[in-house]
This record gives structure tokens, C-alpha cells and sequence, in this order.
């Protein structure tokens, strides 16, 4: 009789910690400076309070990413905006939880203006016809009396070696991309290469082509059963945001937590490609309003990219 109470006593106090233990989330992003709030979550002392506990996993090639979405090895990661309507539409349980403002620039081998319209020459798209980074310089042109000649490439990395190259003259690349190819033309300068500048902010493009409308192309989308938990999406939010204001308030125990936890990011912090620690979060119906916007214009391009339908208001917590 003393074991089994002994026995229950142990199973009740069990039960109790299981019942009151936060839930984990598996948290995923590519090596890029939205990635690093993701991080800070994922640190044992964070100095703010949280209900999840948080793990980071890196993702490095978008099919690296579709892999552990199928998998269920990841619960929220950074993707595009048309990424997560193109899951939705395909029966995965997907909910986004915030956008970001990403910066997507183009770069040039000369100085100008810093406009669409007054790019001459031959602009290279990272990746092949109808992907996102000809769909998005489509959309921002469309009414835009521009003259540049196009031409697809292998990837980022293709598109910057032409650059330097002398066989193109401007290239659509995100950072820190941009950035880093901009460091390499520096380094490269005694061997007579093209200096890079970035010359079109692409954020700024979007809204002198729509005013009113933020560009919304990237987020975070919590997938599988947590997709459906709202409670624990704004509580992912709330927390992102303390997240945000720590890293951009403390640069050396941030590049510390990096050094620890993603060192290919940190060496580009290290090394200057990632300078600004300001993220660019959008939430609320406006955000809503403005993705919706977004991808209508992918959409009228190409149903395809986007799943081939529009989703609609629920696909986002934000603004719920």
C-alpha cells in the first residue's frame, strides 16, 4: 500500500510538470539578418518572458526547407509570402504569423538614378523564367516605361560572377546577398572588376509603384497542428517583437549568440554584409491588406506561384 501511493504521488507530481511545461517551438530560417530575432528566442535566458521554448534549425536550399516542413521536423519558419500560400492551397496545415519588409535590392556596375525606369543594359534574375524574382520585377514595372534587357541565371552566386564579369550590368538580389557581392567587387578592384553599388531598393520601388502598399514577400509561417493555436501565434509574436528590440539594442551579445548558434550568419555580420540589426516586421489588417495585395499581383502574373488560387484573410493570424 506504501509503494502504490509512493507510486501515485510520483505519477501526479509527473503530470503536473508535463501540464505546466511550455511548449517547444521548432524555429527555421535561412541565413539572413530576419533570422537572427528567431535566434534570440531560441536562447536559454532570454530577458523577457515567453510560453514556448524555442529551438533554432537552419535552413540553407529551399528544398532543405520543403523537406523538413514534409517531415514535420520544423513548426515555424522564415518563408515567402507566395511559399505559404502555396502550401496552404496544397492541403498543408500553414498560418502566417508576421511579414516582414525584407530588403531586396538592385545592384549595378555604375551609379544612378535610383529608379526602374532609368536601368539600361542587361538585368540578371537569379533562377529561371516565372520565379519569384522576375514575377516581383514584373509586378513592381507594370506600368512602368522601362527599356532594360533581362536575362535568367543559375542562382545568386552565377548572377554575381557575371557582374563582375562585365557580362551584365545590373542583377536583383536580397541581402545580404547584395551586400557581399558589393564586398567582393572591393576586394576585387586591383584586377579591374566592376565596382557594385546598390543602386534600387526594391521596397521603395514597390511603393512608388503602389502607394499605400508595403511590401509584404516574406514571413514567418507556423505549420501543422501549432498553425491552428492562435494563443500560441500571438504569443510567438509578442515575444518577436521584445526579440527584435534586443538585437538591435545589444549588436555584441547578439553577434555572440550568433557566433554560438549560427556561425555563417555571424561571419557576415562580422565581416560588414549585415550592418543594420533593424528587422522590419509588419502585423495587423494593414500587413494583411498588403500581402493580399502582394501576391494578387504575383497571382495575375502567374496562379501558379501562388498555389493557383488567391488565399484569403485566413491565411494570417495577423489581423485575426
Amino acid at each position: 500500500m506504501r509503494t502504490l501511493l509512493a507510486l501515485l504521488f510520483i505519477l501526479a507530481l509527473t503530470c503536473t510538470a508535463t501540464a505546466s511545461s511550455k511548449p517547444v517551438l521548432r524555429l527555421s530560417g535561412p541565413p539572413i539578418m530576419e533570422s537572427v530575432p528567431l535566434l534570440a528566442l531560441s536562447q536559454d535566458d532570454q530577458p523577457w518572458a515567453q510560453g514556448f521554448d524555442g529551438q533554432f534549425i537552419p535552413w540553407h536550399s529551399p528544398d532543405m526547407l520543403r523537406a523538413m516542413v514534409a517531415g514535420g521536423q520544423v513548426d515555424a519558419a522564415i518563408v515567402t509570402t507566395a511559399v505559404a500560400a502555396m502550401l496552404r492551397s496544397k492541403g498543408v496545415k500553414c498560418r502566417v504569423a508576421l511579414l516582414h519588409e525584407a530588403p531586396v535590392w538592385i545592384i549595378s556596375t555604375r551609379q544612378g538614378p535610383a529608379s526602374l525606369d532609368s536601368l539600361k543594359g542587361t538585368l540578371l534574375f537569379p533562377f529561371g523564367p516565372g520565379e519569384m524574382p522576375e514575377l516581383f520585377f514584373k509586378a513592381t514595372m507594370a506600368d512602368s516605361s522601362g527599356t532594360v534587357m533581362t536575362r535568367h541565371t543559375g542562382g545568386a552566386l552565377e548572377a554575381v560572377n557575371l557582374l563582375l564579369a562585365g557580362q551584365g550590368d545590373h542583377a536583383m538580389l536580397s541581402d545580404p546577398t547584395a551586400s557581399i557581392a558589393i564586398q567582393r567587387s572591393r576586394s576585387m578592384q586591383d584586377k579591374g572588376v566592376p565596382q557594385l553599388v546598390k543602386r534600387v531598393d526594391m521596397r521603395t520601388a514597390w511603393q512608388e509603384a503602389f502607394p499605400g502598399h508595403h511590401l509584404a514577400a516574406s514571413c514567418v509561417a507556423f505549420f501543422g497542428e501549432m498553425s491552428e493555436d492562435s494563443r500560441l501565434i500571438q504569443a510567438f509574436n509578442m515575444a518577436h517583437e521584445h526579440a527584435c528590440d534586443w538585437v538591435q539594442h545589444h549588436p555584441k551579445a547578439t553577434q555572440k549568440l550568433l557566433h554560438q548558434k549560427f556561425p555563417a550568419l555571424a561571419a557576415q555580420v562580422q565581416h560588414g554584409a549585415i550592418q543594420d540589426l533593424a528587422i522590419r516586421t509588419q502585423n495587423g489588417p494593414e500587413a494583411v491588406t498588403d500581402a493580399l495585395f502582394y501576391l494578387s499581383k504575383i497571382y495575375a502574373l502567374s496562379p501558379a506561384a501562388v498555389g493557383g488560387s488567391m488565399p484569403d484573410k485566413t491565411l494570417f493570424e495577423t489581423g485575426q
